[in-house]
């Protein structure tokens, strides 16, 4: 008896918690490269940027990594075009994949070999913070958009005996290397992150390469143009940090023509659009992000329909390239835009729009 009493009232142990929450760095792998059935080397596959995530929840050990699958074609000058992503399921956690078609459409094939029913897939590996490797570190915090990314990643490329603040102090003179005098990146955007230190008359010094893409040019440029920065006099700090980032000035332009779609009549009564009613198109804020990154332009031929009264309806991409990216960019546009008032409105209009870039700004 005492025996089973001692069994109804034994309390079992609580279950392990899991991890609330974590930050981890996203890499991705390209692989099963195909045309028409027959393997391709993957090598000539330019590698996506590495993305920083955060998973929360069961998410952090129930959801497993995915895999992006595209389609695409070769054309004759060895460029990746007609690039469509297939539909992949959500793995319950968000990962940034905005880069994998910029990649893919920054690669270069062998010329003059055109192919067709072409696809890939990039495979999704996941790496701790804490464990990540330094080089990928430094290279996640030199890029421009790094000031989004998670307070762990800074954490980790902070020096380990560094007292400086964020900035270490307000700017008596700011330099930067000279970016056009530099040769160009291939196929990568260079990079350095740097750490130094400040003395009281805030002047930087000791300063020391804590990573770079291994462009010694450009790194030697970037250790110049911090020895020439300035800063407000104080108590002086070691342990700050600085980076630099180039994407080059070099755009790749858009596959020229849009194959296989009607010619345009943009230009005809009843097609005309405003201007005023697409300035996202005209003045830029609407060129897709990744891509302007990459320096890759665009190209898209949209069809729509016109009423009496001005309106626009029935958008519907007809052709995109090198990406459907930029044909979803143009139709977004279009299905908010205007033309002049007719008589009659028409049916069937077709416009060519071409998303162009200036010389990548340095950064």
């Amino acid at each position: 008896m005492p025996g089973a009493l001692l069994a109804l009232l034994s309390v079992p142990a609580p279950p392990v918690p899991f991890a609330t929450q974590r930050t981890e760095v996203v890499a991705f792998t390209a692989s099963d490269v195909t045309c028409s059935g027959e393997p391709i080397v993957a090598a000539n596959i330019v590698r996506p940027f590495t993305a920083v995530a955060t998973r929360y929840g069961p998410a952090v050990t129930e959801s497993p990594s995915p895999t992006y699958r595209f389609s695409f074609v070769i054309d004759a000058q060895g460029r990746a075009r007609t690039i469509r992503r297939d539909r992949t399921e959500s793995p319950g956690w968000y990962v940034d994949t905005s880069d994998l078609a910029p990649a893919l459409a920054a690669s270069s094939f062998p010329t003059g070999m055109p192919q067709a029913k072409c696809s890939v897939s990039f495979k999704v590996s996941v790496t701790p913070i804490e464990k990540a490797s330094m080089p990928d570190l430094y290279e996640l915090a030199s890029r421009p958009d790094s000031i989004g990314f998670a307070p762990a990643l800074f954490e980790r490329v902070r020096p380990a005996d560094s007292n400086c603040p964020r900035e270490p102090g307000q700017y008596r003179r700011l330099n930067l290397p000279a970016f056009e005098k530099l040769s160009q990146p291939a196929r990568r955007p260079s990079w350095v992150f740097l750490a130094f230190d400040v003395n009281a008359a805030g002047k930087p010094g000791n300063v020391q390469t804590l990573g770079t893409s291994g462009d010694t040019g450009f790194e030697r440029a970037g250790r110049e143009a911090l020895l020439a920065n300035r800063y407000e006099p104080g108590a002086g700090f070691h342990g700050c940090t600085y980076h630099f980032y180039h994407n080059g000035s070099a755009n790749q332009a858009a596959p020229v023509p849009v194959p296989d779609t009607p010619l345009d009549t943009g230009n005809q009564p009843g097609c005309i659009v405003d201007p005023k009613s697409i300035p996202g198109l005209l003045d830029g804020s609407a060129y897709p992000r990744a891509f302007w990154r990459r320096g890759i332009e665009g190209a898209a031929v949209i069809g729509y329909d016109t009423a009496p009264w001005g309106a626009v309806g029935n958008v519907r991409v007809l052709g995109s390239e090198p990406d459907e990216t930029f044909g979803d960019t143009a139709r977004n546009a279009l299905s908010n835009a205007r033309v002049v008032e007719s008589d009659s409105g028409r049916r069937g209009c077709v416009q060519r729009v071409k998303f162009k870039l200036p010389p990548k700004s340095t950064q």
